[in-house]
């Protein structure tokens, strides 16, 4: 089993054993969590995209026959369709 050292006396900047100061344990904890966004950002589906591809194929459709065909949520998928209608990607009718 491995030990831990121990230090005998104050700890010193230049110490192996000097605590880690709180402005980099932030900055730090930032970074991880910028990831770990970009990481989701990029796992992140399309489902605008989507959409629109559904929709070019089947232009009646409902938001619930949006939801079926993409297998999506349908709250997502109405969230999403009232995006593309306001960028006027797509119209309602």
């Amino acid at each position: 089993m491995n030990t831990q050292p121990t230090v005998d006396g104050p700890l010193t900047p230049e110490s192996p054993f000097a605590a880690v100061s709180r402005r980099a344990a932030r900055r730090a904890a930032a970074r991880r969590a910028s990831t770990r966004r970009h990481t989701a950002r990029d796992h992140k589906d399309d489902l605008e995209g989507r959409i629109v591809e559904y929709l070019k194929a089947h232009p009646r459709s409902t938001t619930g026959d949006l939801a079926k065909g993409l297998n999506a949520d349908r709250g997502m998928v109405a969230a999403g369709l009232s995006h593309i209608v306001r960028a006027g990607d797509v119209a309602k009718g």
